[in-house]
């Protein structure tokens, strides 16, 4: 079966049965499966066939055709929002439920069908999808029972950032036949991410900082290789966490936490009290009023597409403006 959200598999795991790994169609960001292939290749280029056909070649190695697909199906938040923006409606019969009830962009699902995170296999071949784009999270058994009914299975590979997002881009552009609209979307938002970082301070002078969540009194980071480290080192800050070699979304403790010393605090939207009375971290200096403490939509910050850059515009503001009051 398809993991659930990806880093949300994790947390929400720790409060909730719903999130546990293992289900159907996955929604997002998640934690690696280092027995796959990791990621698509940074240069996405279509492959010529021997019968004079071309196809794509997944995060798997697997070759996908390419042709024009009329029925997509989107089991990840990477593909909902792409292919929302760059696919024609009447082309797309699914989105994931989780991002057609929490994104950002919910309201743009609406009208088509929603892939559950643990969707069963009959739900999807009911929707006679000819392409379902996923991510890693994918039970490799789950997608070859797919295959095996005849439906092509896309596999974006992990969600680590802006450098893995562009390429995810560029390979819905191919699939969908409108490679020149993906490479303009991908340039626009790297250079509209590099626009926020122009108008923060010089980078000497940034001030540190990282994103934490705690869940069921555990607490969790988001480093090295994520759209949180993105969001942070976009917006002006240096990311503490990956500055001390961390990627991906650890577990940290407190007084790691404190050894980190950021100086702003990065998490969701009511997170932030919760954190600061956890023990040991009273004494943070985002907690005490020597630094600050920065709050966000959970659902623009946990959504590892687009909307990163939405979010590091938000933190820039939130910081950046206030500093110039």
């Amino acid at each position: 079966m398809i993991k659930t959200d990806a880093f949300n598999a994790v947390l929400l795991a720790l409060t909730v049965g719903a999130a546990a790994l293992g289900g159907g169609v996955s929604s997002g960001r998640g934690t690696p499966n280092i027995g796959r292939a990791p990621e698509l290749t940074s240069s996405v280029k279509a492959e010529k066939l021997k019968n004079g056909t071309f196809a794509l070649r997944d995060a798997t190695g697997t070759l996908i055709p390419l042709k024009h697909y009329t029925r997509i199906a989107s089991g990840t938040l990477i593909a909902d929002r792409v292919l929302a923006d760059l696919c024609e409606p009447d082309r797309i019969v699914a989105f994931t439920k989780y991002g057609a009830e929490s994104s950002h962009d919910a309201h743009r699902f609406k009208g088509k069908a929603a892939l559950a995170g643990r969707a069963p296999i009959e739900s999807v071949l009911a929707l006679r999808p000819d392409l379902l784009i996923v991510n890693n999270l994918v039970d490799p058994g789950y997608v070859a029972r797919l295959r095996e009914q005849h439906i092509p299975v896309f596999d974006l590979g992990h969600m680590r950032g802006l450098d893995t997002l562009i390429p995810n881009i560029q390979a819905i552009g191919l699939l969908i036949g409108a490679p020149e609209r993906a490479n303009a979307y991908a340039a626009t938002l790297r250079r509209r991410m590099r626009g926020i970082t122009q108008e923060a301070q010089p980078k000497q002078a940034r001030p540190s900082a990282m994103y934490l969540a705690i869940y069921a009194d555990h607490l969790y980071g988001g480093a090295g290789r994520t759209s949180y480290h993105d969001v942070l080192e976009y917006a002006g800050f240096v990311d503490a966490a990956a500055r001390a070699g961390l990627e991906g979304w650890p577990e940290l403790t407190s007084e790691r936490v404190l050894a980190l010393d950021p100086d702003v605090l990065l998490t969701k939207h009511g997170m932030g009290a919760v954190l600061c009375r956890h023990a040991g971290l009273s004494s943070l200096r985002p907690c005490t009023g020597e630094g600050r403490l920065v709050e966000l939509p959970g659902v623009m910050l946990d959504d590892p597409g687009p909307i990163m850059l939405d979010a590091a515009e938000a933190l820039h503001d939130a910081y950046w403006q206030g500093k110039a009051k």
